[in-house]
């Protein structure tokens, strides 16, 4: 969780508590040395309402297991993004990710072992990704990523990095863990987020029959 909303309040606080003591010590003569008691009370008050803040603005745009990004925020992001990608004729992949036989998980380790194995796979996907690319929990055991300024051979790489790290992954926790990932790419593909969600959504259950 980020402290924006509590610097920004906590900084206003103490800019007009210096202006306040300034001008009690120029017109009331109020002692330029006397303890701030009201201006640290006040100051308190004002980092808990930006803590109010903060926390509201988190729970908004992450999901709580994985404090990974959530669908709101996705599709609140994807405009600018495509706006980004426009206005350099660039490219952007789009990856659904699919935890392969995750009830199968669930069902035989127990729910609070699913969950270590989506935050492990969460943790995995964030790692080293490019500020600009987004990664989010899109449902319940699937994940979505999308990475501008990325051609097919970028998405190959890092499809290619997670099938990698989940092997490791397989090997610590001792559980046979992989993913399906369905890419489309725009503007190739389509031209709409819904349109690419819904490409990449046929890929990946394409890729899921192929495991069967």
């Amino acid at each position: 969780m980020k402290y924006t909303g509590r610097i920004a309040i906590v900084t206003v606080c103490l800019v007009l508590s210096v202006i306040v003591r300034l001008y009690g010590i120029f017109y009331y003569n109020y002692p330029p040395l006397g303890f701030p008691y009201v201006g640290i009370t006040i100051t308190f008050i004002f980092y808990w309402l930006g803590k109010q803040y903060d926390m509201v603005k988190f729970l908004s745009e992450k999901d709580t297991l994985t404090k990974l990004y959530n669908r709101r925020y996705v599709i609140q992001t994807f405009p600018k993004l495509i706006a980004s990608i426009d206005k350099k004729a660039g490219k952007l992949s789009l990856f659904l990710i699919d935890v392969d036989n995750f009830k199968v998980i669930n069902d035989t380790y127990g729910h609070e072992t699913g969950d270590r194995v989506l935050q492990r796979i969460s943790s995995l996907l964030a790692l080293p990704t490019d500020k600009s690319t987004i990664v989010a929990r899109w449902a319940g055991d699937e994940f979505l990523l999308v990475a501008p300024f990325t051609d097919q051979e970028g998405a190959d790489i890092i499809i290619q990095r997670i099938h990698k790290e989940l092997r490791k992954s397989s090997e610590e926790l001792r559980i046979d863990i992989s993913v399906s990932i369905g890419t489309s790419e725009y503007p190739g593909d389509a031209q709409t987020f819904n349109d690419l969600l819904n490409i990449a959504d046929q890929n990946m259950y394409k890729l899921k029959f192929l495991k069967k």
